[in-house]
């Protein structure tokens, strides 16, 4: 592939790796991977890191028993074509019509059962049980997040959804009758405080709370008894039930930043970019810059922009959440793409006297040499508009390379110190 070069004289460049940390505290928040396409109903096993709050049930069965045990609902499923009353359907299954809020998994919960209802059977639940990827830590406060929505086969729809977190101890190795019951011994951390009752679309439950430092797993369900679930009723009201659909399940800590990724430049008439990033899960929403009308929630998002367009990702978590903005430049006809990331560099004021902003620059590598060719200075540019400080340098002439460390492109720019 022909590289575009615009130097003045011979210099080397290094590569830079950016890493990040992992934001979401989930494993597999969104559902998506597995190690098998689940089939039938009672198959959260098949959901990686997922399992039922129950140790004992779990023999490799077409069904999990006891009856606590939450469905994995997949697109991949097409066994709705001979056994619907048993599929686990995305979107057009037995008991729902429902795409997930993000990828090509969710999960089915049941959440109450009235005792005294048509189906005979005691109020059994579900509990959906996942990890996280290390303890959190002790005094540090941090935002629960997930999304759900009420199953058109329900009779009720209710509060009290929630999750509790800790170090894995509600998962004792319960027979079927105890893993079932309502598990009033634990109060979780977060839960909804109104009844929903929406079909269409996902709602947040979501929360603030302090870590005591042991907390290794999530568990999502309904800790309170029929008793003390407040509900109305709906839909079907002869099966009983409240079953609830949920996705993207996220532990944050407070004051994450959202990652849009680094500007992207494309030709006229290109497929696509790519923004942001791949992490899952998360309380995300994508907007074009001064538009207020969500166009994804995925961590990563494919745009096809026809003009230059800024994009900008909010993170919604307790303290207020925060944005990050990124720009997918469409170069004009006949411009070549790195051309035209290098023609919207900016570096100002110039002269400076030790303090300047360089701009959309964001991903690439300054390095800055003196009249003899010495690099005195070197900077990764992880913003769209960033600050550098050279006070230490004498003043004189530089030379400032900015620098593709993907591809080895480069331009040089003149800077004056005063």
């Amino acid at each position: 592939m022909r590289q575009i070069i615009f130097v003045i004289g011979i210099f080397t460049c290094a590569f830079i790796t950016k890493i990040k940390a992992q934001v979401n505290y989930v494993l597999n928040p969104s559902f998506e991977q597995y190690s098998k396409c689940p089939y039938l109903l009672d198959q959260i096993k098949y959901a990686t890191d997922w399992t039922p709050i129950d140790s004992i049930g779990n023999p490799d069965s077409p069904f999990y028993q006891p009856l606590c045990t939450p469905d994995y609902c997949n697109i991949c499923d097409t066994t709705h074509l001979s056994m619907p009353d048993l599929a686990v359907t995305v979107p057009n299954d037995y008991y729902f019509y429902h795409y997930p809020r993000t990828g090509n998994g969710m999960v089915q919960v049941r959440m109450l059962i009235d005792p005294s209802g048509p189906t005979g059977l005691p109020d059994v639940r579900d509990y959906l049980q996942g990890r996280l990827y290390k303890p959190l830590t002790a005094d540090k406060n941090y935002c629960v997040t997930f999304y759900t929505t009420l199953e058109q086969i329900s009779s009720y729809a209710i509060d009290k959804i929630g999750a509790y977190l800790d170090d894995g101890s509600i998962d004792i190795g319960q027979d079927s009758a105890g893993c079932a019951n309502p598990q009033t011994a634990y109060t979780p951390q977060i839960y909804a405080s109104a009844i929903i009752s929406d079909t269409l679309n996902w709602v947040q439950v979501q929360g603030l709370f302090t870590a005591s430092g042991t907390e290794t797993f999530i568990t999502i369900g309904n800790f309170f008894n029929f008793a003390h679930t407040d509900k109305v009723a709906f839909g079907v009201t002869g099966s009983g039930i409240s079953v609830y659909l949920i996705d993207d399940v996220s532990v944050i800590e407070i004051g994450a930043k959202p990652d849009a990724g680094l500007d992207a430049y494309v030709s006229p008439g290109s497929d696509s970019a790519t923004i942001g990033s791949s992490e899952e899960g998360l309380p995300l929403t994508w907007f074009v810059l001064g538009s207020a009308v969500p166009i994804g929630h995925t961590g990563s998002l494919k745009v096809h922009p026809d003009t230059t367009t800024t994009y900008v990702l909010s993170l919604d978590i307790c303290d207020g959440g925060t944005t990050d903005t990124v720009t997918v430049w469409v170069a004009p006809a006949g411009v070549d793409n790195m051309q035209m990331q290098f023609a919207n560099v900016q570096i100002f004021p110039n002269p400076t006297n030790g303090n300047f902003s360089i701009e959309h620059a964001k991903g690439l590598l300054l390095t800055i040499f003196d009249v003899l060719g010495k690099e005195v200075f070197t900077a990764s540019i992880i913003s769209d508009k960033q600050q550098i400080n050279i006070n230490d340098l004498p003043g004189g002439v530089y030379s400032a390379q900015i620098t593709d460390t993907k591809t080895g492109a480069r331009v040089v720019r003149k800077i004056v110190k005063d």
